[in-house]
Protein backbone atom coordinates (compact mmCIF):
# COMPACT_ATOMS: atom_id res chain seq x y z
CA UNK A 1 0.00 0.00 0.00
CA UNK A 2 1.36 3.54 -0.69
CA UNK A 3 0.73 6.05 2.45
CA UNK A 4 0.38 9.63 1.66
CA UNK A 5 0.58 11.61 4.56
CA UNK A 6 -1.06 14.62 5.11
CA UNK A 7 -0.25 17.30 8.17
CA UNK A 8 -2.78 19.79 8.56
CA UNK A 9 -2.68 23.32 10.01
CA UNK A 10 0.21 22.18 12.37
CA UNK A 11 2.98 25.22 12.08
CA UNK A 12 4.97 23.53 13.71
CA UNK A 13 5.46 19.96 13.47
CA UNK A 14 8.55 18.92 11.07
CA UNK A 15 9.75 22.74 11.59
CA UNK A 16 11.60 22.51 14.52
CA UNK A 17 13.03 18.71 14.52
CA UNK A 18 13.11 18.11 11.10
CA UNK A 19 13.95 14.69 11.82
CA UNK A 20 10.50 14.15 12.43
CA UNK A 21 10.05 15.21 8.58
CA UNK A 22 12.30 12.95 7.20
CA UNK A 23 10.88 9.70 9.32
CA UNK A 24 7.73 10.02 7.23
CA UNK A 25 9.20 10.59 4.25
CA UNK A 26 10.88 7.30 4.66
CA UNK A 27 7.29 6.24 4.54
CA UNK A 28 5.72 7.73 1.99
CA UNK A 29 4.70 11.09 0.63
CA UNK A 30 4.50 14.43 3.05
CA UNK A 31 2.83 17.54 2.14
CA UNK A 32 1.49 20.20 4.89
CA UNK A 33 -1.65 21.60 4.46
CA UNK A 34 -2.76 25.45 5.87
CA UNK A 35 -6.72 25.40 5.23
CA UNK A 36 -8.83 27.34 6.42
CA UNK A 37 -9.79 26.86 10.15
CA UNK A 38 -13.47 26.42 9.43
CA UNK A 39 -13.40 25.27 6.10
CA UNK A 40 -17.29 22.78 5.56
CA UNK A 41 -16.24 18.84 6.03
CA UNK A 42 -16.70 18.59 1.96
CA UNK A 43 -14.46 20.58 1.20
CA UNK A 44 -11.82 19.24 4.00
CA UNK A 45 -12.27 15.67 2.06
CA UNK A 46 -11.82 16.91 -1.30
CA UNK A 47 -8.46 18.76 -0.41
CA UNK A 48 -6.77 15.72 1.74
CA UNK A 49 -8.02 13.43 -1.27
CA UNK A 50 -5.94 10.74 -1.64
CA UNK A 51 -4.26 11.38 1.79
CA UNK A 52 -4.58 8.10 3.97
CA UNK A 53 -3.03 9.30 6.65
CA UNK A 54 -3.44 12.61 8.62
CA UNK A 55 -1.27 14.35 11.31
CA UNK A 56 -3.83 17.06 12.65
CA UNK A 57 -3.24 20.67 14.44
CA UNK A 58 -6.40 21.59 16.67
CA UNK A 59 -8.45 22.87 13.56
CA UNK A 60 -9.59 22.25 11.50
CA UNK A 61 -12.90 19.86 12.15
CA UNK A 62 -12.72 16.23 10.62
CA UNK A 63 -17.00 16.03 11.18
CA UNK A 64 -19.29 13.72 9.49
CA UNK A 65 -19.27 15.50 6.50
CA UNK A 66 -15.57 15.07 5.87
CA UNK A 67 -15.87 10.90 6.42
CA UNK A 68 -18.83 11.02 4.45
CA UNK A 69 -17.03 12.50 1.68
CA UNK A 70 -13.53 11.15 2.23
CA UNK A 71 -11.72 8.24 0.54
CA UNK A 72 -9.87 5.95 2.90
CA UNK A 73 -8.29 7.51 5.85
CA UNK A 74 -6.21 5.17 8.02
CA UNK A 75 -5.50 7.41 10.58
CA UNK A 76 -6.00 10.52 12.41
CA UNK A 77 -3.01 11.44 14.13
CA UNK A 78 -3.76 14.35 16.89
CA UNK A 79 -0.52 16.79 17.42
CA UNK A 80 -1.92 17.68 20.66
CA UNK A 81 -3.63 16.00 23.65
CA UNK A 82 -7.15 17.52 22.74
CA UNK A 83 -9.57 15.41 20.44
CA UNK A 84 -12.53 17.83 19.85
CA UNK A 85 -12.38 18.94 16.35
CA UNK A 86 -12.63 15.09 15.37
CA UNK A 87 -15.86 13.59 15.19
CA UNK A 88 -14.41 10.13 16.89
CA UNK A 89 -18.18 7.93 16.55
CA UNK A 90 -18.05 8.83 12.42
CA UNK A 91 -14.35 8.32 12.63
CA UNK A 92 -15.29 4.55 13.73
CA UNK A 93 -17.59 4.10 11.30
CA UNK A 94 -14.93 4.56 8.79
CA UNK A 95 -12.66 2.25 10.21
CA UNK A 96 -10.08 5.24 10.88
CA UNK A 97 -7.96 5.46 13.86
CA UNK A 98 -7.70 8.29 16.21
CA UNK A 99 -4.52 8.76 18.23
CA UNK A 100 -3.83 11.83 20.61
CA UNK A 101 -0.54 12.75 22.14
CA UNK A 102 -0.66 11.52 25.52
CA UNK A 103 -0.98 14.27 27.62
CA UNK A 104 1.70 13.88 30.15
CA UNK A 105 3.91 15.14 27.32
CA UNK A 106 2.10 18.28 27.30
CA UNK A 107 1.78 19.03 31.12
CA UNK A 108 4.59 20.87 32.16
CA UNK A 109 5.47 22.73 29.35
CA UNK A 110 1.44 24.38 29.75
CA UNK A 111 1.13 24.65 33.18
CA UNK A 112 3.89 26.76 32.94
CA UNK A 113 2.80 28.73 30.57
CA UNK A 114 -0.70 29.56 32.36
CA UNK A 115 1.32 30.64 35.12
CA UNK A 116 3.80 32.51 33.32
CA UNK A 117 0.82 34.07 31.34
CA UNK A 118 -0.94 35.08 34.02
CA UNK A 119 1.78 36.52 35.80
CA UNK A 120 2.66 38.67 32.68
CA UNK A 121 -0.83 39.58 32.95
CA UNK A 122 -1.14 40.75 36.38
CA UNK A 123 2.23 42.67 36.56
CA UNK A 124 1.63 44.18 33.43
CA UNK A 125 5.10 42.94 31.47
CA UNK A 126 4.21 43.45 27.97
CA UNK A 127 2.43 47.33 28.07
CA UNK A 128 5.40 48.25 30.52
CA UNK A 129 7.67 46.69 28.22
CA UNK A 130 6.46 48.50 25.06
CA UNK A 131 6.78 51.72 27.21
CA UNK A 132 10.15 51.03 27.91
CA UNK A 133 11.07 50.20 24.17
CA UNK A 134 9.55 53.02 23.18
CA UNK A 135 11.77 55.53 25.55
CA UNK A 136 8.81 56.27 27.96
CA UNK A 137 10.47 55.51 31.52
CA UNK A 138 8.48 57.93 32.94
CA UNK A 139 5.80 56.50 32.42
CA UNK A 140 6.60 53.34 35.05
CA UNK A 141 3.94 54.58 37.59
CA UNK A 142 1.19 53.37 35.33
CA UNK A 143 1.95 50.01 35.28
CA UNK A 144 0.52 49.22 38.91
CA UNK A 145 0.53 45.17 39.84
CA UNK A 146 -0.72 43.13 42.64
CA UNK A 147 1.68 40.09 44.02
CA UNK A 148 0.95 36.61 44.57
CA UNK A 149 2.05 35.46 47.68
CA UNK A 150 -0.86 34.90 50.02
CA UNK A 151 -3.81 35.13 47.23
CA UNK A 152 -6.95 32.91 46.66
CA UNK A 153 -6.39 30.71 43.54
CA UNK A 154 -9.11 28.86 41.68
CA UNK A 155 -8.20 26.12 39.21
CA UNK A 156 -11.63 24.93 36.64
CA UNK A 157 -10.68 21.50 35.54
CA UNK A 158 -8.57 19.07 37.37
CA UNK A 159 -7.09 16.82 34.89
CA UNK A 160 -3.77 16.44 33.75
CA UNK A 161 -2.60 20.16 33.11
CA UNK A 162 -5.17 21.37 35.52
CA UNK A 163 -3.67 19.33 38.33
CA UNK A 164 0.04 20.73 38.04
CA UNK A 165 -1.10 24.53 37.31
CA UNK A 166 -2.53 23.76 41.14
CA UNK A 167 0.16 22.23 42.36
CA UNK A 168 2.22 25.46 41.22
CA UNK A 169 -0.12 27.74 42.59
CA UNK A 170 0.22 26.32 45.41
CA UNK A 171 3.74 27.72 46.15
CA UNK A 172 2.53 31.29 46.87
CA UNK A 173 0.91 30.13 50.11
CA UNK A 174 -2.73 30.87 49.45
CA UNK A 175 -5.59 28.78 49.61
CA UNK A 176 -6.08 26.85 46.21
CA UNK A 177 -9.58 25.72 44.87
CA UNK A 178 -10.94 23.23 42.41
CA UNK A 179 -14.03 22.68 40.28
CA UNK A 180 -14.46 19.67 38.51
CA UNK A 181 -17.24 17.32 38.47
CA UNK A 182 -14.71 14.78 37.17
CA UNK A 183 -11.40 15.25 38.82
CA UNK A 184 -8.50 13.32 37.17
CA UNK A 185 -6.46 12.78 40.30
CA UNK A 186 -6.96 10.40 43.41
CA UNK A 187 -9.02 11.57 46.25
CA UNK A 188 -5.20 12.10 48.18
CA UNK A 189 -3.90 14.10 45.47
CA UNK A 190 -6.08 17.02 47.17
CA UNK A 191 -5.24 16.25 50.85
CA UNK A 192 -1.13 15.93 49.96
CA UNK A 193 -1.24 19.67 48.01
CA UNK A 194 -3.88 21.09 50.63
CA UNK A 195 -6.31 21.79 47.83
CA UNK A 196 -10.09 22.60 48.14
CA UNK A 197 -12.87 21.12 45.54
CA UNK A 198 -15.39 24.02 45.02
CA UNK A 199 -18.29 24.33 43.15
CA UNK A 200 -17.90 27.29 40.78
CA UNK A 201 -19.90 29.78 41.91
CA UNK A 202 -17.78 29.61 45.13
CA UNK A 203 -14.53 29.43 43.55
CA UNK A 204 -15.60 32.53 41.72
CA UNK A 205 -17.07 34.61 44.26
CA UNK A 206 -13.35 33.52 46.70
CA UNK A 207 -10.45 33.35 44.21
CA UNK A 208 -8.27 36.51 43.28
CA UNK A 209 -6.82 34.30 40.34
CA UNK A 210 -8.38 31.78 38.31
CA UNK A 211 -6.95 29.11 35.39
CA UNK A 212 -9.05 27.90 33.33
CA UNK A 213 -8.14 24.25 32.69
CA UNK A 214 -11.61 22.64 31.81
CA UNK A 215 -11.96 20.23 28.49
CA UNK A 216 -14.44 21.81 26.14
CA UNK A 217 -17.61 19.92 25.82
CA UNK A 218 -21.37 20.72 25.60
CA UNK A 219 -21.40 21.50 29.40
CA UNK A 220 -18.43 23.17 29.33
CA UNK A 221 -19.08 25.63 26.49
CA UNK A 222 -19.28 29.12 27.34
CA UNK A 223 -19.25 28.32 31.08
CA UNK A 224 -17.75 31.96 31.93
CA UNK A 225 -20.74 34.12 30.63
CA UNK A 226 -22.35 36.70 31.97
CA UNK A 227 -24.42 34.86 34.52
CA UNK A 228 -20.99 33.52 35.91
CA UNK A 229 -19.15 36.56 35.89
CA UNK A 230 -21.99 37.98 38.08
CA UNK A 231 -20.26 35.81 41.03
CA UNK A 232 -16.69 36.78 40.07
CA UNK A 233 -14.46 37.99 43.12
CA UNK A 234 -14.34 41.97 42.19
CA UNK A 235 -10.70 42.64 40.75
CA UNK A 236 -9.89 38.84 39.82
CA UNK A 237 -7.97 37.81 37.02
CA UNK A 238 -8.76 35.04 34.82
CA UNK A 239 -6.09 32.84 32.21
CA UNK A 240 -6.98 30.47 29.61
CA UNK A 241 -4.90 28.22 27.91
CA UNK A 242 -7.33 25.98 27.69
CA UNK A 243 -10.28 26.17 24.86
CA UNK A 244 -11.00 29.78 23.83
CA UNK A 245 -15.06 28.50 23.65
CA UNK A 246 -14.84 28.08 27.44
CA UNK A 247 -15.66 31.80 27.27
CA UNK A 248 -18.32 34.50 26.08
CA UNK A 249 -15.92 36.85 24.68
CA UNK A 250 -18.51 40.10 24.94
CA UNK A 251 -19.31 38.63 28.78
CA UNK A 252 -15.22 38.93 29.31
CA UNK A 253 -15.20 42.41 27.70
CA UNK A 254 -17.81 43.73 29.46
CA UNK A 255 -16.19 42.45 33.00
CA UNK A 256 -13.59 44.01 32.64
CA UNK A 257 -15.24 47.39 31.49
CA UNK A 258 -17.11 47.59 34.67
CA UNK A 259 -13.99 46.37 36.69
CA UNK A 260 -14.98 42.80 38.11
CA UNK A 261 -12.55 41.82 35.94
CA UNK A 262 -9.13 43.27 36.25
CA UNK A 263 -7.83 41.07 33.29
CA UNK A 264 -8.11 38.17 31.08
CA UNK A 265 -4.56 36.37 28.93
CA UNK A 266 -5.52 33.55 26.78
CA UNK A 267 -3.35 31.31 24.84
CA UNK A 268 -6.63 29.97 22.83
CA UNK A 269 -9.73 31.71 21.20
CA UNK A 270 -12.79 30.38 19.81
CA UNK A 271 -11.63 31.64 16.42
CA UNK A 272 -8.10 31.07 15.08
CA UNK A 273 -6.26 33.17 14.05
CA UNK A 274 -7.52 36.08 15.78
CA UNK A 275 -8.32 39.07 13.38
CA UNK A 276 -6.76 42.50 13.56
CA UNK A 277 -10.01 44.10 14.14
CA UNK A 278 -11.00 41.88 17.22
CA UNK A 279 -11.90 43.96 20.64
CA UNK A 280 -9.72 41.65 22.15
CA UNK A 281 -6.75 43.16 20.85
CA UNK A 282 -7.86 46.95 21.31
CA UNK A 283 -8.05 46.26 25.27
CA UNK A 284 -4.52 46.40 27.18
CA UNK A 285 -6.44 44.50 30.14
CA UNK A 286 -6.87 41.36 27.75
CA UNK A 287 -3.16 39.75 26.82
CA UNK A 288 -3.34 37.12 23.95
CA UNK A 289 -1.11 34.78 22.66
CA UNK A 290 -1.41 32.53 19.80
CA UNK A 291 -1.96 28.98 20.90
CA UNK A 292 1.99 28.66 22.05
CA UNK A 293 1.51 27.00 24.94
CA UNK A 294 2.87 23.69 24.31
CA UNK A 295 5.74 25.35 22.20
CA UNK A 296 8.51 24.33 24.31
CA UNK A 297 11.63 22.52 22.90
CA UNK A 298 11.01 19.20 25.23
CA UNK A 299 6.85 19.33 24.15
CA UNK A 300 7.48 19.70 20.62
CA UNK A 301 9.95 16.96 20.98
CA UNK A 302 7.63 14.82 22.52
CA UNK A 303 4.47 15.51 20.30
CA UNK A 304 6.57 14.94 17.22
CA UNK A 305 8.07 11.91 18.32
CA UNK A 306 4.34 10.35 19.09
CA UNK A 307 3.05 11.35 15.53
CA UNK A 308 5.58 9.51 13.85
CA UNK A 309 4.92 6.53 16.50
CA UNK A 310 1.84 6.75 15.77
CA UNK A 311 2.49 6.03 11.79
CA UNK A 312 4.91 3.83 12.21
CA UNK A 313 2.26 1.33 13.54
CA UNK A 314 -0.50 1.93 11.38
CA UNK A 315 2.32 0.96 8.76
CA UNK A 316 3.35 -1.93 11.02
CA UNK A 317 -0.38 -2.95 11.10
CA UNK A 318 -0.65 -1.84 14.90
CA UNK A 319 -2.74 0.37 16.69
CA UNK A 320 -1.28 3.64 17.85
CA UNK A 321 -1.12 4.35 21.57
CA UNK A 322 -4.07 5.54 23.32
CA UNK A 323 -6.14 5.42 19.96
CA UNK A 324 -9.69 6.32 20.37
CA UNK A 325 -11.23 3.98 18.24
CA UNK A 326 -11.81 0.73 16.62
CA UNK A 327 -12.22 -0.88 13.97
CA UNK A 328 -15.40 -1.78 12.87
CA UNK A 329 -14.18 -5.30 12.96
CA UNK A 330 -13.54 -5.47 16.91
Amino acid sequence: MAYNIAVVNSSSFGQVFTEHWQELEKIGTVKRFMLPTDIDGKSLAEKLHGFNIIIASVTPFFNKDFFDNKDETLLISRHGIGFNNVDIEEAKKHSTQVAIVPQKVERNSVAENELANLMALVRRVVPSSERERAGRYQDRAQFMGNQFSGKAFGVIGCGNIGSRVAELFSVFGGPVLVNDPHPAVEPEWFTNNNVERVDLDTLLSRCDYISLNASLDDSSLHMINADALKHLKKGAYICNNARGALVVEDAISDAIESGQLSGYASDAMEVEPVKANHPFLKNDRIQLTPHTSAYTYECLHGMGEKCVDDVKKIVAGKRPVRELTHTLDD
